[in-house]
Protein backbone atom coordinates (compact mmCIF):
# COMPACT_ATOMS: atom_id res chain seq x y z
CA UNK A 1 0.00 0.00 0.00
CA UNK A 2 3.01 2.09 0.77
CA UNK A 3 4.73 1.82 -2.68
CA UNK A 4 1.65 2.71 -4.32
CA UNK A 5 1.07 5.95 -1.81
CA UNK A 6 4.93 6.83 -2.64
CA UNK A 7 4.02 6.51 -6.81
CA UNK A 8 1.44 8.92 -6.26
CA UNK A 9 3.18 11.38 -4.45
CA UNK A 10 6.06 10.88 -6.75
CA UNK A 11 3.32 11.45 -10.05
CA UNK A 12 1.62 14.43 -8.10
CA UNK A 13 5.24 16.39 -7.44
CA UNK A 14 6.39 15.84 -10.93
CA UNK A 15 3.14 17.69 -11.84
CA UNK A 16 3.79 20.32 -9.65
CA UNK A 17 7.59 20.87 -10.82
CA UNK A 18 6.17 23.20 -14.57
CA UNK A 19 4.35 25.49 -12.45
CA UNK A 20 6.99 26.34 -9.84
CA UNK A 21 9.15 26.70 -12.56
CA UNK A 22 6.32 28.98 -14.25
CA UNK A 23 6.31 31.03 -11.27
CA UNK A 24 10.19 31.58 -11.00
CA UNK A 25 10.10 33.08 -14.11
CA UNK A 26 6.88 35.35 -13.55
CA UNK A 27 8.59 36.42 -10.12
CA UNK A 28 12.21 37.31 -12.45
CA UNK A 29 9.69 38.96 -14.76
CA UNK A 30 7.47 41.12 -12.08
CA UNK A 31 10.63 42.31 -10.49
CA UNK A 32 12.38 43.52 -13.59
CA UNK A 33 8.93 45.21 -14.94
CA UNK A 34 8.36 46.88 -10.99
CA UNK A 35 12.18 47.52 -11.45
CA UNK A 36 11.36 49.70 -14.69
CA UNK A 37 8.49 51.04 -13.12
CA UNK A 38 9.85 52.25 -9.87
CA UNK A 39 12.94 54.15 -11.93
CA UNK A 40 10.71 56.15 -13.91
CA UNK A 41 8.21 56.69 -10.81
CA UNK A 42 11.12 58.41 -9.31
CA UNK A 43 12.23 60.74 -11.83
CA UNK A 44 8.69 62.09 -12.32
CA UNK A 45 7.45 61.90 -8.46
CA UNK A 46 10.25 64.06 -7.51
CA UNK A 47 9.45 66.72 -10.08
CA UNK A 48 5.69 66.65 -8.87
CA UNK A 49 6.42 67.49 -5.43
CA UNK A 50 9.34 70.60 -6.65
CA UNK A 51 6.59 72.22 -8.61
CA UNK A 52 3.95 71.35 -5.90
CA UNK A 53 5.66 72.81 -3.12
CA UNK A 54 7.12 75.59 -5.38
CA UNK A 55 7.99 77.63 -1.70
CA UNK A 56 9.67 74.85 -0.76
CA UNK A 57 11.77 74.15 -3.82
CA UNK A 58 12.47 78.22 -4.32
CA UNK A 59 13.28 78.49 -0.37
CA UNK A 60 16.41 75.64 -1.42
CA UNK A 61 20.10 77.58 -2.51
CA UNK A 62 21.42 75.98 -5.65
CA UNK A 63 23.20 74.40 -3.99
CA UNK A 64 21.02 71.87 -1.97
CA UNK A 65 18.93 71.82 -5.51
CA UNK A 66 21.94 70.16 -6.65
CA UNK A 67 22.66 67.80 -4.06
CA UNK A 68 19.09 66.47 -3.86
CA UNK A 69 18.89 66.02 -7.55
CA UNK A 70 22.33 63.94 -7.04
CA UNK A 71 20.09 61.98 -3.81
CA UNK A 72 17.42 61.33 -6.59
CA UNK A 73 19.63 60.77 -9.32
CA UNK A 74 21.17 58.14 -6.72
CA UNK A 75 17.51 56.09 -6.28
CA UNK A 76 17.26 56.34 -9.96
CA UNK A 77 20.88 54.77 -10.46
CA UNK A 78 19.92 51.93 -7.55
CA UNK A 79 16.60 51.48 -8.54
CA UNK A 80 16.78 47.78 -9.49
CA UNK A 81 18.76 46.60 -6.63
CA UNK A 82 15.94 48.62 -4.39
CA UNK A 83 13.45 46.40 -6.11
CA UNK A 84 15.39 43.03 -5.89
CA UNK A 85 15.77 44.15 -2.21
CA UNK A 86 12.08 44.05 -1.43
CA UNK A 87 10.76 41.37 -3.75
CA UNK A 88 13.82 38.74 -3.26
CA UNK A 89 12.03 38.23 0.14
CA UNK A 90 10.80 34.32 -0.32
CA UNK A 91 7.66 34.76 1.92
CA UNK A 92 6.41 36.84 -0.46
CA UNK A 93 5.91 34.27 -3.10
CA UNK A 94 4.09 30.76 -2.67
CA UNK A 95 6.37 28.80 -4.95
CA UNK A 96 9.17 29.45 -3.23
CA UNK A 97 7.38 28.73 0.19
CA UNK A 98 4.96 26.68 -0.57
CA UNK A 99 2.19 26.22 2.20
CA UNK A 100 -1.01 24.43 3.07
CA UNK A 101 -4.08 27.06 4.65
CA UNK A 102 -2.97 29.88 2.22
CA UNK A 103 -5.81 32.12 0.85
CA UNK A 104 -7.29 31.22 -2.65
CA UNK A 105 -7.11 34.94 -2.89
CA UNK A 106 -3.17 35.62 -2.31
CA UNK A 107 -2.47 37.00 -5.24
CA UNK A 108 -5.91 38.14 -7.05
CA UNK A 109 -6.57 41.67 -8.42
CA UNK A 110 -9.77 43.14 -8.11
CA UNK A 111 -9.93 46.30 -10.49
CA UNK A 112 -7.15 48.32 -9.35
CA UNK A 113 -6.83 46.60 -6.11
CA UNK A 114 -3.23 45.11 -6.20
CA UNK A 115 -2.55 41.91 -4.13
CA UNK A 116 -1.20 43.40 -1.01
CA UNK A 117 1.45 41.22 -0.50
CA UNK A 118 3.19 42.20 -3.05
CA UNK A 119 1.73 45.93 -3.39
CA UNK A 120 3.74 46.71 0.20
CA UNK A 121 6.82 45.91 -1.14
CA UNK A 122 6.75 47.75 -4.34
CA UNK A 123 5.08 50.99 -1.98
CA UNK A 124 8.47 50.09 0.20
CA UNK A 125 10.52 50.80 -2.92
CA UNK A 126 9.00 53.63 -3.94
CA UNK A 127 9.08 54.95 -0.02
CA UNK A 128 12.86 55.80 -0.72
CA UNK A 129 11.86 59.14 -2.46
CA UNK A 130 10.10 59.85 0.60
CA UNK A 131 13.22 60.03 2.35
CA UNK A 132 15.17 62.53 -0.09
CA UNK A 133 11.83 64.83 0.48
CA UNK A 134 12.02 65.21 4.15
CA UNK A 135 15.80 65.22 3.85
CA UNK A 136 15.35 68.79 1.98
CA UNK A 137 12.19 69.92 3.97
CA UNK A 138 9.34 69.28 1.92
CA UNK A 139 6.09 68.38 4.01
CA UNK A 140 6.70 64.51 3.95
CA UNK A 141 7.88 62.17 6.95
CA UNK A 142 9.56 58.42 6.27
CA UNK A 143 11.16 58.49 9.45
CA UNK A 144 8.05 58.00 11.62
CA UNK A 145 8.62 61.31 13.10
CA UNK A 146 4.86 62.75 12.97
CA UNK A 147 3.96 66.01 12.30
CA UNK A 148 1.18 68.80 11.53
CA UNK A 149 -0.17 68.24 7.77
CA UNK A 150 2.97 66.36 7.15
CA UNK A 151 2.26 63.27 4.67
CA UNK A 152 3.11 60.12 6.43
CA UNK A 153 5.00 57.62 3.93
CA UNK A 154 6.07 54.68 6.13
CA UNK A 155 4.71 51.57 8.56
CA UNK A 156 5.06 50.40 11.21
CA UNK A 157 6.98 47.50 11.65
CA UNK A 158 7.48 46.97 15.33
CA UNK A 159 7.13 49.30 18.16
CA UNK A 160 9.64 51.34 17.66
CA UNK A 161 10.76 50.68 14.16
CA UNK A 162 9.36 52.68 11.09
CA UNK A 163 9.84 51.59 7.18
CA UNK A 164 9.51 54.16 4.60
CA UNK A 165 6.25 53.37 2.48
CA UNK A 166 4.49 55.11 -0.31
CA UNK A 167 0.82 55.38 1.22
CA UNK A 168 -0.90 57.38 -2.07
CA UNK A 169 -3.44 56.14 -4.55
CA UNK A 170 -0.97 53.68 -6.83
CA UNK A 171 -1.47 52.06 -10.24
CA UNK A 172 0.89 49.27 -11.24
CA UNK A 173 1.73 49.18 -14.68
CA UNK A 174 -0.09 47.05 -17.34
CA UNK A 175 3.01 44.68 -17.30
CA UNK A 176 3.13 44.40 -13.95
CA UNK A 177 -0.94 43.43 -13.77
CA UNK A 178 -0.72 40.76 -16.37
CA UNK A 179 2.85 39.39 -15.46
CA UNK A 180 0.76 38.70 -11.29
CA UNK A 181 -2.71 37.69 -13.46
CA UNK A 182 -0.32 34.74 -14.51
CA UNK A 183 1.47 34.07 -11.91
CA UNK A 184 -2.37 34.20 -9.50
CA UNK A 185 -3.48 31.52 -12.69
CA UNK A 186 -0.49 29.14 -12.06
CA UNK A 187 -1.04 29.44 -7.79
CA UNK A 188 -4.09 28.33 -8.13
CA UNK A 189 -3.53 25.31 -10.03
CA UNK A 190 -0.32 24.63 -8.11
CA UNK A 191 -1.72 24.97 -4.65
CA UNK A 192 -4.70 22.30 -5.39
CA UNK A 193 -1.93 19.84 -6.26
CA UNK A 194 0.44 20.70 -3.46
CA UNK A 195 -2.60 20.16 -1.13
CA UNK A 196 -3.06 16.77 -2.86
CA UNK A 197 0.77 16.14 -2.30
CA UNK A 198 0.17 17.14 1.47
CA UNK A 199 -3.10 14.73 1.93
CA UNK A 200 -1.09 11.77 0.69
CA UNK A 201 2.04 12.52 3.09
CA UNK A 202 -0.66 12.25 5.63
CA UNK A 203 -2.40 9.24 4.70
CA UNK A 204 1.52 7.90 4.44
CA UNK A 205 2.39 8.63 7.82
CA UNK A 206 -1.22 7.12 8.90
CA UNK A 207 -0.28 3.78 7.33
CA UNK A 208 2.72 3.77 8.96
CA UNK A 209 1.74 4.32 12.03
CA UNK A 210 -1.01 1.46 12.01
CA UNK A 211 1.70 -1.05 10.81
CA UNK A 212 3.91 0.07 13.35
CA UNK A 213 1.19 -0.74 15.78
CA UNK A 214 0.29 -3.94 14.45
CA UNK A 215 3.72 -5.37 14.59
CA UNK A 216 4.12 -5.47 18.00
Amino acid sequence: MNEEIDSLIENKEAELLPFISRMEELKVEFTKETAAFVSEWYRKTAKDYITKSPEVTLGLTEERIADMKADVNDLITNAEKTVHKELDNPALWWHIQPRLRESIERYRQVADKFPEVLDRAVRRSLGRLGVVLEKFGFRVTASGCSGTYFEFWFERVGRLETVPLYPHLLKWTDAMQDTIRQYDGQYVEAAEIYCEIQELKSEKKKLEALTRWDSI
